[in-house]
């Protein structure tokens, strides 16, 4: 399983990328406006202003990321293609170190296939968000950890103490994977990086120290930029972390993982996740993969790499521990690194499976099957060694096509679900962001121009930006969360003002696709109030 293949290692991954690729731009319009999350991160630069507020959960690797286009120019469809081709080259590097760990071309191709195929991760590819950074963060940075504390012999027959020092290059990758993850979110690089020191610490074989200062250098150099920001505008780092955790509904123990389950199929994000139903097409690949990772931890075990395999699990559980275990609320996307780790040996498995039903010759050959037994001085085949040969060509014949056509039945109702669901996501967020446009426009009709104040509880970022407006997040109490009193208020449903705009007249908003939106605006001299 682990020999090369014939086709130079980079061939088979290079494929497995574009394909992905293709298909993210299949699924997801170059022109989908920005999301909400997206708006606060590309407001950084003036072509997307005004800015919005940049709380304390937040990092400044997106900012970074998206630079050298959100700086220039505000065309969604340059932006999209932009973070695709971003996306495509992470999911390059993500896997290619484990071409080499695993000496196979094939076991990354697939991987990066299986990952690419989830509703999940097609949808975040082409988005100006952390979560696919952060999951090629952390297979890159395992794939290099193995590489790093695995030397490489410069002599066939004895090695010199030169030979046993890691190779240079994957230290490099190691410690720069571990600072993109620091920079997109420093709470999870934490957790992928505390599992690769404990490894380099404590297993025998992997105990050597520029592995280690890798994980320590890498991760502090992301870490800086966040802990002078905390400085600087929040007072600290302890006081940082405790706003985030207020902002996060208080970071706690709980057990978050039947949310997780319920929002396979969505929502984006699910907060509160009372009376969502499980979609049970959606929940097939999470019930397909655990026997897929244990058949892979076989698989290893076999070739003699069970440790890579099972760093790549534990690194997995440690990084989804965080949310399954602490977090109050569940969003898809929180889970995209462990999904990526785990699908390394997720391939493995599903490739032994696969060769392991895959009808051999040799199995023939063993049983005295393959008819060479029937067969005379002269070369002439015997009646009875013939039907043996034939009979035994159409038993392969028969199982390999039981086997491919399991296998494109298995993929095809695993890509039509996940299909179908980017598609419906992609249909919700499209109708949800043009609400925010006709919101801004009734605002707009009502003579709430910039320079603005809006407030409300639900989608008032995006709505507030899109008027050109600042934005003022109220409590559910509806006390003023500061910024003074708003020129608007942002309701839908049963929502109802705060007790100081209930005389503000109220507008309803006619062209909205989800119904129930209304505004409500001071009154001022000159709007027709």
């Amino acid at each position: 399983m682990f020999k090369k293949h014939g086709v130079r290692p980079d061939g088979l991954l290079v494929g497995a990328c574009l394909a992905v690729a293709v298909t993210t731009l299949a699924a997801l319009p170059l022109s989908l406006a920005p999301g909400w999350d997206e708006l606060v991160y590309l407001s950084r630069y003036a072509p997307y202003d005004p800015a919005t507020p940049f709380s304390a959960p937040r990092s400044r690797g997106v900012p970074l990321l998206v630079a050298p286009v959100a700086a220039v120019t505000d065309s969604v469809v340059v932006l999209r293609c932009y973070l695709t081709a971003t996306a495509t080259l992470a999911l390059y590097l993500g896997f290619r170190p484990w071409t080499r760990v695993l000496g196979s071309a094939l076991v990354p191709a697939v991987a990066a296939v299986g990952y690419g195929s989830l509703w999940i991760a097609l949808f975040y590819a082409g988005a100006a968000m952390p979560n696919h950074y952060l999951a090629m963060a952390a297979v890159g940075a395992v794939g290099c950890f193995l590489l790093a504390v695995t030397p490489r012999a410069t002599s066939a027959s004895v090695p010199s103490p030169a030979s046993a020092r890691p190779a240079r290059a994957p230290l490099v990758g190691l410690a720069l994977a571990l600072c993109v993850a620091a920079l997109m979110r420093p709470s999870d690089a934490v957790w992928l990086a505390a599992p690769l020191l404990v490894a380099s610490l404590a297993v025998p074989g992997w105990r050597r120290l520029a592995p280690a200062a890798a994980v320590v250098a890498g991760l502090a150099a992301g870490l800086v930029p966040w802990a002078i920001e905390a400085h600087a505008r929040f007072g600290g780092i302890r006081q940082r972390l405790r706003e985030a955790s207020d902002i996060q509904g208080g970071m706690r123990p709980t057990f978050s993982l039947p949310e997780y389950v319920t929002t396979l199929d969505g929502p984006l994000l699910c907060r509160p996740c009372t009376g969502d139903a499980v979609d049970w097409p959606a929940v097939g690949w999470w019930v397909a993969l655990p026997p897929l990772v244990a058949l892979g931890l076989y698989a290893a075990h076999r070739a003699g790499r069970a440790g890579a395999a099972w760093l790549a699990v534990l690194v997995a559980t440690a990084t989804a521990a965080t949310y399954l275990a602490f977090l109050p609320y569940a969003a898809p996307r929180f889970l995209l690194p462990a999904y990526a780790l785990l699908a390394v040996p997720a391939a493995l498995g599903g490739i032994a499976a696969v060769r392991r039903a895959w009808p051999s010759p040799a199995a023939d050959s063993a049983d005295g099957t393959d008819g060479t037994d029937g067969t005379d001085a002269a070369g002439r085949v015997a009646a009875p060694g013939a039907r043996l040969a034939a009979r035994a060509t159409t038993r392969r014949r028969v199982r390999a096509t039981v086997v491919v056509v399991a296998l494109v039945g298995v993929c095809a109702a695993h890509g039509t679900v996940q299909w179908d669901m980017v598609r419906r996501h992609v249909r919700v967020q499209e109708r949800a962001r043009a609400d925010w446009q006709h919101i801004a426009a009734v605002l707009r009709e009502r003579g709430v121009r910039p320079p603005c104040l809006v407030g409300g509880t639900h989608a008032v970022v995006p709505i507030a930006h899109a008027a050109g407006c600042r934005s003022q997040r109220d409590t559910p109490d509806g006390r003023e969360s500061g910024g003074g009193v708003p020129d608007a208020f942002v309701l839908r449903g049963d929502r109802r003002p705060p007790p100081w705009a209930r005389a503000w007249p109220r507008h309803r908003v006619p062209d909205a696709h989800y119904r129930g939106w209304r505004v409500a605006v001071a009154p001022r001299p000159g709007n027709g109030d």
